[in-house]
């Protein structure tokens, strides 16, 4: 009786399936311990790239597999000027972080803190030509001013020089609550309240309509078609409509 043939193993096949799992476990091994070699910031006006980096954690260029993106976002979404980030990552140890920072709009001279475009606030330790708040104003106004402020150019924003909270008051009856008054840099001024903040993108045109070195206030306050000009020093109740 004859005995089974045993199975014969191949022995290429075997090694280069052994072949095939040391490069794999040896690239698995290179991606795993490959540390950062290249740090890209992109979208950073007011913070540092270099805070940027050291918040992340990333500092010491640690292993590229070993940072978590999910980590790295959550720490910097922790700064105040952060709203949002994004992180990519490749193989050959680049690693590009895309930050959107919130603008500062003012600087409220009663906390001495600058407030941001999202509503929070930072330290008065960065180097921006922006508008002061030099008066107190009640939470709720206070709120949606800044929330409504997100719809004006910012480049408006940056034409103004003081922000006063200024109620309309009429015989002790109060007209309107929410109403400020704005010193622009260009020596003009102007009425406006939160409902009707988004009509400062019209400052520009408007400001074209005055006569060459007029200088008055603008009634943005109203919720008429036509924006408001008064000159300083005018006793007359006579105003000049500029259509929008």
């Amino acid at each position: 009786m004859k005995k089974p043939n045993k199975p014969r193993i191949n022995k290429i096949a075997l090694v280069v399936i052994i072949l095939f799992v040391y490069l794999v476990f040896s690239f698995g091994y290179y991606l795993w311990s490959l540390p950062i070699k290249n740090i890209y910031i992109f979208g950073n006006t007011y913070l540092s790239d270099a805070t940027i980096i050291e918040t992340s954690g990333i500092k010491n260029y640690p292993s590229l597999m070993k940072v978590s993106r999910r980590k790295i976002r959550k720490k910097l979404k922790q700064n105040e000027f952060i709203d949002d980030v994004s992180i990519k990552k490749n193989v050959f140890g680049k690693i590009t972080i895309t930050v959107k920072e919130s603008k500062p709009l003012f600087i409220n001279r009663s906390t001495n803190k600058i407030v941001l475009l999202n509503g929070k606030s930072v330290d008065d330790n960065i180097n921006a030509h922006i508008p002061t708040l030099i008066n107190n104003v009640p939470n709720d106004v206070y709120e949606k001013l800044i929330e409504r402020f997100n719809e004006v150019d910012y480049n408006i924003i940056l034409q103004i020089s003081e922000i006063e909270y200024s109620p309309n008051i009429i015989n002790e009856k109060v007209i309107d609550a929410e109403r400020f008054y704005l010193r622009m840099n260009d020596g003009n001024s102007v009425y406006i309240n939160p409902i009707n903040i988004k009509r400062l993108n019209n400052y520009f045109e408007a400001y074209d309509y005055l006569p060459d070195g007029a200088k008055g206030t603008f009634y943005f306050d109203s919720n008429s078609n036509n924006i408001m000009f008064k000159i300083y020093g005018s006793k007359s109740t006579e105003e000049v409509v500029i259509n929008e």
